[in-house]
């Protein structure tokens, strides 16, 4: 091979690779770019089933802290049956001491979330705010379930449940109701119930507001009004 012809086909062969490898880039941008098209698509999936989610958290605690607002106002005639001197009427305890023996709690539609968390997709999630705020409020949501929600569970129906069926027939026509007036451990405990249940609502409403700042930021993401 003469010298000229060499050279030309060096050039043609540095061509052809220069042609390959940009032929390669571009195909690799076209993948990177499906692939980041998928993975935004599989966001707003995700991203959609959690605000449902956190709907569904909001409608919940709103039901139970009606709940608790008609528990308090029932626990706040029960105690002035209890001391105030004249409230003469058994009836009114008959009526409102089960409520000594109930309680509510909030369990969370968080599947979208646990999901995402045990198929290691939470790095989905572009926004590292969002992700964070997630944690934090299913967080807050177990130690509420594991302190407050379950304090009041435990007090009402380990304590209060075996003391008020021991203590007496309360639906008896008969049942004095000097036998409930001013007794310590129903005045005290009625007292404490009240408190429990007052920390509960005030504890339920502050999670309704960090769940609605969530659904605030999920709308951004999806570009929602």
């Amino acid at each position: 091979m003469s010298l000229g012809k060499t050279s030309k086909y060096l050039k043609y062969a540095l061509g052809e690779i220069i042609l390959v490898v940009i032929g390669i880039l571009i195909a690799l941008q076209i993948n990177n770019w499906n692939i980041a098209n998928k993975d935004k698509k599989k966001e707003a999936v995700y991203l959609s089933k959690i605000e449902s989610n956190l709907e569904d958290d909001i409608a919940l605690y709103k039901s139970i802290m009606s709940q608790d607002s008609t528990m308090l106002d029932q626990l706040n005639i029960l105690m002035r049956s209890l001391t105030d001197e004249s409230e003469t009427e058994i009836l009114k305890i008959r009526r409102n001491i089960p409520f000594l023996m109930t309680t509510q709690s909030f369990t969370p539609n968080k599947t979208t979330f646990d999901n995402m968390i045990s198929s290691g997709q939470v790095e989905i999630i572009t926004n590292d705010s969002l992700v964070e705020q997630l944690f934090l409020y299913y967080r807050e949501v177990n130690l509420l379930n594991n302190g407050i929600d379950k304090a009041l569970l435990d007090y009402s129906r380990n304590t209060f449940g075996p003391f008020i069926l021991s203590y007496g027939d309360i639906n008896h026509r008969n049942e004095d109701i000097d036998h409930y007036k001013n007794h310590p451990f129903l005045v005290n405990g009625t007292f404490f119930k009240l408190n429990m249940v007052s920390g509960q609502i005030r504890a339920y409403d502050q999670q309704i507001k960090r769940a609605q700042n969530l659904i605030d930021m999920v709308k951004n993401e999806l570009g929602d009004d």
